[in-house]
């Protein structure tokens, strides 16, 4: 499949979803959520580098495994900690190939500090307010925080650092709607900026390393 083919049918579900399941649970609606994610996981697999093919891949579909637990909590019984297990497995191996893959460019340190006080504000807020989920809460919000600054420092372009950042927001407005207040149009906004976010990280681990030193 090509590239083009996979971008139009990437956008495709991830429209079809966000319009149409994002408010609602079902079985549908669950193979309609992972089904974006599996095609950039095939992507990954058939496209990246080989120092990145095998982390990207385990960490699209482990996002992907994430997204079907949440799509089902509720139809099947609790399974909002499995899927943030899920998920924290994700942040950890984008994270791992991140750091793996420097940049020489001195300047991204300081996105890396603009974001730390970002991460922290939100850790303030939310970890208090998930009670008794605090403790896996806090763990999540470590684990993005190491794929969030990997994408900052790592050799990819730009487009990366802002799919981390666009993810962020996604598990920012799903935290605030969960444990602080209910937000207009959850789902949609939520879906949107998630599937915004793997998109733009994905695009941009398959580009060429920057290697131009600031």
């Amino acid at each position: 499949m090509k590239q083009s083919v996979t971008a139009v049918l990437y956008l495709l579900f991830s429209v079809l979803y966000t319009a149409l399941f994002s408010h609602e649970t079902s079985f549908l609606g669950a193979a309609i959520k992972v089904a974006p994610i599996l095609l950039l996981a095939a992507s990954a697999w058939r496209w990246a580098d080989a120092g990145w093919r095998r982390a990207l891949t385990a960490a699209l579909l482990f996002s992907a495994l994430g997204d079907l637990l949440l799509a089902l909590n509720g139809l099947m019984g609790d399974l909002f900690i499995a899927g943030l297990g899920s998920f924290l497995l994700g942040q950890i191996l984008y994270a791992s190939v991140f750091w793996r893959h420097p940049s020489p460019d001195r300047w991204r340190r300081w996105l890396v500090l603009a974001y730390l006080p970002c991460g922290a504000v939100l850790s303030w807020q939310m970890i208090p307010a998930s009670g008794n989920l605090a403790l896996p809460v806090g763990l999540y919000l470590l684990g993005i925080s190491a794929m969030i600054t990997g994408a900052a420092l790592t050799d990819r372009p730009l487009l990366l650092f802002a799919g981390a950042l666009c993810f962020a927001v996604s598990d920012g407005l799903l935290a605030t709607d969960r444990f602080l207040q209910p937000v207009p149009a959850a789902g949609i906004l939520i879906m949107g900026t998630y599937y915004l976010a793997q998109g733009l990280i994905c695009v941009g681990a398959l580009q060429a390393p920057r290697r131009h030193a600031a």
